[in-house]
């Protein structure tokens, strides 16, 4: 994307050198994510754990074979491999946030740029997404929409050259001029379907 802080020309396309666009989005789905995933480990333990509470296992240890429950038998290996677990959960989540999600997070920072421009009303901007981008239907429905707007707004400004153009010439009337006014003002109110004040 190009003027995108954090990307850099590379062969005639932008290349991301950062992978935050969104931080605080990105953020806070890593968290959510990694909180999720520790709360079904930690139910899912204390599941096992409890079921276990009223049943004996033979365990050897110190070269002695012992009798002791289940559920104090497995205690260690539900700790040690629920960490495991969270530690490749947490990295996997990063990955996942930081590579994949960047395919959203990039055009939902590129949208916010270009929408700020065509709501200052710039409709000849254009929304242009990377290759395989995810919201590209969306990026094409926007600028859609833009392209509509600049071309009725160009008719109706062409209209009202127009219309200034034979008011300076003299060629109509006072009468025809309101009435050519009130068409534009009627064509105007169905571009924005607004009541104007």
């Amino acid at each position: 994307m190009a003027g995108q802080p954090g990307s850099a020309p590379t062969g005639g396309r932008p290349k991301r050198r950062t992978f935050y666009i969104k931080k605080d989005f990105q953020r806070r789905f890593i968290l959510r994510f990694c909180l999720v995933g520790l709360a079904a480990m930690g139910a899912a333990s204390a599941v096992l754990y409890f079921m276990s509470k009223g049943t004996v296992t033979a365990t050897y240890r110190y070269h002695r074979l012992a009798l002791e429950q289940t559920a104090d038998a497995i205690a260690p290996a539900l700790l040690v491999t629920n960490l495991a677990v969270l530690v490749a959960l947490v990295i996997a989540t990063v990955y996942v946030t930081l590579y994949v999600s960047h395919k959203i997070a990039g055009p939902l920072f590129r949208f916010e740029q270009d929408l700020a421009f065509i709501g200052e009303g710039n409709l000849q901007k254009r929304i242009r997404l990377r290759d395989g981008d995810q919201l590209s239907e969306f990026a094409k429905a926007i600028n859609g929409m833009a392209e509509g707007l600049h071309g009725r707004m160009k008719t109706l400004q062409d209209q009202m050259a127009a219309l200034k153009d034979r008011a300076d010439k003299g060629e109509v009337s006072p009468e025809a001029i309101k009435e050519d006014l009130a068409k534009l003002d009627t064509e105007m109110r169905t571009l924005f379907k607004t009541e104007w004040e």
